[in-house]
């Protein structure tokens, strides 16, 4: 028998790998800071929904952009809380965000534009699904300047052509949290729109914006933008797999019609839990969420950026610190916490050659558990020193 082809160019990520590795190691006293799965409770009415649904409500096909109460709440949850003013034409509803972001990209990747522009550091999903929608991958630096990352762009002017199907971007960004103002994304909308290019910008994290700086959606200032949301960390609900687009009408139906032939549609039950949560008023739940991890990022960042060989600012949103830790040359700082603190955590590397010397670490886990991350990380440089 002929040895399958089984997409090679698709491995595990850091994340899943860290997981598999902790979990064979047997080890029991893991910190768990690899992930990013929110630990605050969804909001009651999403959890209240199922029991008041009729059968017919949880258990049949749903409308392909999703039902007119969830895409009602959507489009009052984007006017309130993104300041977008958009019809219930300009909004499809997806099982999750990754979905979304492949939806998105497989609709507008083409035989004359093949390339998806990146940038450097960005999450290692974005890649692996660039090339599992058929892309070309190319990447874009950043310039770090604090907790910003700065976007280069002459660089960027130079890796959009005629061939560029999408500049993808997140804000706040996966890993380091760094926000795109209005004034950058206003930049690189001039840039994608001179070469016709589609602006694609993930907005996963919208809620979790710090101190002075602001969530900008990028539709409101770029109208050929495409925004991704999903209610997976603004409302810890990760399990439902339930995200959303919102996009001019003829974008949405084209992801519509490439989700007749893949995954359908969203599953009813989330449909339903999402619509009752958006009846209510959302924005006080996720001013609290904002609150509880603004509070976390400052007192771990801090408390790290205070370890020597620890350079750690806090961040301008996102549910991760990234910290740089001094250690030896030609190893991985992140492997040696795992195995030799078992502190879970992504190497910065995973995100781009920019990410060397650094660590991604969750925000979200008890206070408790914070401090013996940060006491892990002492133990390490200490040990390194000696």
């Amino acid at each position: 028998m002929s040895k399958l082809n089984l997409r090679p160019d698709l491995p595990l990520s850091a994340v899943a790998s860290i997981a598999e590795e902790a979990a064979a190691a047997g080890w029991t006293d893991v910190l768990p800071m690899a992930g990013g799965e929110p630990r605050f409770a969804p909001p009651p009415a999403a959890l209240s929904a199922l029991s008041s649904a009729s059968v017919e409500a949880v258990t049949k096909y749903t409308p392909f952009r999703g039902t007119v109460p969830l895409l009602a709440g959507i489009q009052r949850k984007l006017s309130e809380v993104n300041d977008l003013s958009v019809d219930l034409s300009e909004i499809i509803a997806l099982p999750g965000g990754a979905q979304a972001l492949f939806s998105a990209l497989s609709v507008l990747i083409g035989p004359d534009r093949r390339e998806v522009v990146l940038i450097d550091p960005c999450w290692e999903h974005y890649p692996r699904i660039a090339q599992a929608a058929g892309a070309e991958v190319r990447i874009v630096p950043t310039v770090r300047e604090g907790a910003h990352d700065r976007i280069d762009l002459d660089a960027l002017r130079g890796a959009v052509t005629s061939r560029t199907a999408a500049v993808l971007l997140n804000t706040p960004l996966n890993p380091t949290g760094s926000v795109l103002t209005a004034a950058e994304l206003r930049e690189i909308g001039d840039v994608c729109g001179a070469a016709r290019a589609r602006l694609v910008v993930d907005e996963e994290y919208e809620t979790f914006v710090y101190g002075p700086h602001q969530h900008v959606s990028a539709r409101s200032v770029v109208p050929e933008a495409i925004s991704l949301f999903s209610f997976s960390k603004s409302f810890a609900l990760t399990g439902i797999r339930l995200g959303y687009i919102c996009a001019d009408p003829e974008t949405v139906d084209a992801i519509k019609r490439f989700g007749l032939y893949t995954y359908m549609y969203s599953a009813s039950p989330s449909m339903v839990m999402a619509a009752e949560m958006l009846r209510d008023d959302v924005r006080p739940y996720l001013k609290n969420a904002r609150g509880e991890y603004e509070a976390k990022a400052a007192d771990l960042s801090a408390n790290l950026d205070a370890l020597p060989g620890v350079s750690c600012v806090m961040p301008e949103g996102g549910v991760y610190v990234f910290p740089r830790i001094a250690q030896e040359e030609g190893s991985s700082v992140a492997m040696r916490l795992v195995r030799e603190r078992h502190l879970l955590c992504v190497p910065g590397e995973a995100a781009g050659a920019t990410g060397r010397g650094h660590v991604r670490l969750f925000i979200g886990l008890d206070d408790a558990q914070n401090r013996e991350a940060v006491l892990r990380v002492r133990e390490f440089v200490e040990a390194d020193a000696e």
